[in-house]
């Protein structure tokens, strides 16, 4: 009996202790599924980080090619620098000796200005009416300008006065002998005879003018006489009677009427032959107009002695035009239209080395 009571134990036992165990196998199982999962996700966040690397990989070689580029223009351009700078290099030394060049020209043109000022000073210290000197040279000269160019006898006495009044504000006595020759000068230019060349011209063209209103030599009518009755009628209505019978007697005595004239009687010229004798005479006047400012006396008297001798030949003269033209003409035959001018102011010469010995004494000191 008390062997069976263990052997009946034993399986009491055995089944107290397998449901432990069955216990223990059944969480195994889940166990094992979880460890699947978890390989999964291993594997997932390997290939993530490879796809990170390889991306990082791929971003920084990119990277670098872009870093590559750049470093490669930027070696192009310290090249093409490196390639300029002696050409930049050349210029820079050029612009600094040109830099140079005008301090050393502004210093000079500074040194100079300054030297004229200080030499201007002195000068103006030391003789401050040499200027009156000069200016009575210049009003010489353009006084000789004037009479032997312009032929302004007038303007150039002016000219030697004004030059004169230079000479007299200098208060110089050793001026003396040059204010005598420029006197005797002005004594020279006053004796020449006052010759208006615009006058002479205007006059010879009024003369031109009256060309056309000449009346031609002909068969002129003699004058009425005192015997000859008046026929002037009245404007008196009283008079009808009067004045009816002078107007039968001027037109009884009128209707034919025959005069007698005694002497040569030149040929009557034809209208166009007087047109070209008026033009000729016209033209007579001009070349004597001309002759004036050519200073051709004996063209200009032969043209106006022709014209006068035209005048008396085939114009008449009891014409108060004519009679005009006659005495005009006379008066201008004798003016002359040469002068003998001096060929040389005789204080030209003494002023011109006066201011020359002036200026270059002032110059030397």
């Amino acid at each position: 009996m008390t062997e069976q009571v263990p052997a009946t134990q034993l399986p009491d036992n055995d089944a107290s202790v397998n449901p432990p165990v069955a216990a223990a196998v059944a969480p195994a199982q889940p166990s094992h599924s979880g460890g699947w999962r978890n390989h999964w996700l291993g594997a997932l966040a390997i290939v993530l980080l490879l796809a990170a690397c390889a991306a990082a990989y791929l971003y920084d070689t990119w990277r670098s090619q872009q870093q590559t580029a750049a470093l490669h223009q930027l070696e192009l351009q310290l090249v093409a620098l490196q390639q300029q700078q002696p050409a930049l290099q050349e210029n820079d030394l050029q612009r600094q000796q040109q830099l140079q060049n005008l301090s050393t020209s502004q210093q000079q043109l500074s040194d100079k200005q300054t030297q004229l000022e200080k030499q201007l000073l002195r000068l103006e210290s030391r003789r401050p009416n040499d200027w009156l000197l000069a200016e009575a040279d210049y009003l010489v000269r353009m006084a000789g300008r004037k009479l032997w160019l312009e032929r302004d006898a007038t303007a150039a006495q002016m000219l030697l006065v004004e030059a004169d009044n230079r000479l007299r504000d200098l208060n110089d006595a050793s001026l003396l002998p040059l204010r005598q020759a420029l006197t005797s000068d002005m004594v020279k230019l006053k004796e020449l005879p006052l010759l208006d060349r615009e006058g002479l011209v205007l006059r010879l063209g009024a003369l031109i003018d009256n060309v056309d209103q000449l009346t031609l030599l002909g068969i002129n009518p003699p004058p009425a006489t005192e015997g000859e009755a008046d026929v002037a009628l009245s404007n008196d209505p009283g008079d009808w009677q009067s004045n009816l019978k002078k107007s039968w007697i001027a037109f009884t005595e009128n209707f034919i009427t025959i005069r007698r004239r005694n002497g040569d009687t030149e040929a009557l010229i034809s209208p166009q032959q007087t047109w070209y004798l008026k033009e000729n005479l016209k033209t007579r006047l001009l070349q004597a107009q001309l002759a004036i400012y050519r200073e051709q006396q004996a063209v200009y008297e032969d043209n106006l002695t022709k014209a006068d001798s035209w005048l008396e030949q085939y114009f008449d003269p009891n014409d108060s035009t004519s009679q005009y033209m006659h005495g005009e003409i006379s008066k201008l035959l004798e003016q002359p239209v040469v002068l003998d001018y001096p060929k040389q102011f005789q204080s030209q010469h003494q002023l011109e080395e006066l201011v020359h010995q002036r200026l270059q004494h002032l110059m030397a000191q």
